[in-house]
């Protein structure tokens, strides 16, 4: 509660003034590797169809009127996964009131990771799968969505001497309009604290 209390109280003492106003910017990023998904001069999240720990079939449809929280992770990574999604059940837990917050996280070892598995690792955590999608599938369309839908690092690696994959510990923000307004490292409890209140920030531009 002291999380959603104390940024709200400031948010709401501020615009009582009327003249200050908090806006969380619209990020623009491109790459000469990808295709473009441009509207109105601005990147937006391209289409995309994976499926989720339900076995059900998610597409971007799904995520229509939401605000959103992606990530990159895998079930059997040793390290940065279980603190990023541990961050994320605290957004979760922050959110569980705002039909509008959705989380999506996408599993880079899809090979492995089966819905079952999905399952089985959403319930380790306690994720709550009406505000919380795991997804896995065809493992070029899931590294090509973090490469070029959300623009961070999403691959196989081909060190002997390392785990098997690569991925971004960046949580990445994603309006209702489809458009990147913010990224967050997953492994710092500061920056999810400013993810949510940017979250509550970019609510209040919708009301």
């Amino acid at each position: 509660m002291t999380i959603l209390a104390v940024p709200t109280f400031i948010i709401l003492f501020l615009h009582s003034f009327g003249e200050n106003k908090f806006e969380i910017p619209v990020m623009n990023p491109s790459s000469p590797d990808c295709q473009s998904n441009v509207l109105d001069s601005v990147h937006r999240i391209p289409p995309f169809k994976f499926i989720s720990q339900d076995g059900k079939e998610v597409t971007e449809k799904d995520f229509e009127g939401k605000v959103y929280i992606v990530d990159f992770f895998f079930t059997r990574c040793p390290d940065i996964c279980p603190t990023m999604t541990s961050e994320l059940v605290r957004v979760q837990e922050a959110f569980k009131d705002f039909p509008d917050v959705r989380i999506l996280s996408h599993s880079v070892d899809p090979l492995y990771d089966s819905v079952a598995i999905l399952k089985e690792y959403a319930q380790k955590f306690k994720a709550n799968t009406q505000i919380w999608t795991f997804v896995t599938g065809d493992k070029g369309a899931i590294y090509n969505m973090a490469r070029c839908g959300y623009f961070i690092s999403a691959r196989e690696n081909t060190s002997p001497i390392s785990v098997d994959f690569v991925h971004s510990d960046k949580v990445v923000l994603i309006d209702k309009e489809k458009r990147i307004r913010g990224y967050y490292s997953g492994t710092n409890r500061k920056e999810i604290d400013r993810l949510i209140t940017e979250v509550q920030i970019l609510l209040q531009e919708y009301k």
